[in-house]
């Protein structure tokens, strides 16, 4: 009875270790959507592939953001009587609608390299090289029911995205004023995290495999009562 008893275990065990490994956690299945560089202020759309259902139970995702600033700075002194000193920025930020709460978007604040610059003769105008900062969200998770039905389907899902773009210019002596010309990217990542339906195939062979195995067990439980 030992064995026979080993046995079921062991079928049992098998039937398990078929059935986990047809639902096991599969992925990430990764879609990216890029906003070239384009000049600011921009209003657009990031649009991702929803997952498709039929590749089995959605359980988180992912949304990651990313985004470049290029400006070029130019700086004006306006005295009439002294040189000025100091640098400038730009400032940029990036507003994405957020899928769980329309009203709060997620956002990019991106500050530009310091343009520095020394003893600017009066009404004379210098301009910075291009200057460029990159920076990224390191991605948010979800996994609420209302939030993974939004991104599954057979279609596309959309966010709405935008720039807003400011210049600061601090100084001493003179009287400065900055303008810029920028530019700014944006590429959003969807991360799907999902388990796999298991392939009916499979559970037909596990439960054929159980069904086997308890025919033997019974054979050999009815031949030992027999020797008996």
């Amino acid at each position: 009875m030992k064995t026979l008893t080993t046995l079921l275990a062991a079928s049992v065990l098998l039937v398990a270790s078929v059935t986990i490994s047809s639902a096991q956690i599969l992925g990430p299945l990764t879609t990216i959507t890029p906003i070239s560089s384009t000049v600011t202020d921009w209003n657009s759309t990031l649009s991702f592939a929803q997952f498709n259902p039929s590749l089995g139970v959605l359980e988180s995702v992912t949304l990651s953001l990313s985004s470049t600033l290029t400006t070029t700075l130019t700086v004006t002194n306006q005295s009439h009587s002294s040189p000025s000193s100091g640098y400038a920025v730009t400032e940029l930020v990036v507003n994405v609608q957020d899928p769980g709460n329309n009203l709060n978007p997620d956002t990019l604040d991106i500050v530009s390299p310091h343009f520095n610059y020394s003893s600017l003769p009066v009404g004379n105008s210098v301009t910075s090289g291009l200057l460029t900062k990159s920076q990224n969200d390191g991605g948010n998770i979800y996994t609420s029911s209302a939030i993974l039905s939004e991104f599954t389907g057979l279609g596309d899902f959309s966010l709405n995205a935008g720039t807003v773009t400011t210049t600061g210019v601090f100084f001493s002596g003179g009287n400065a004023a900055a303008t810029q010309t920028s530019d700014a990217s944006l590429t959003g990542t969807v991360t799907y995290d999902y388990a796999a339906i298991p392939e009916p195939s499979s559970l037909s062979f596990g439960l054929l495999l159980l069904a086997g195995s308890a025919v033997l067990i019974r054979r050999g439980f009815l031949n030992t009562r027999r020797s008996l």
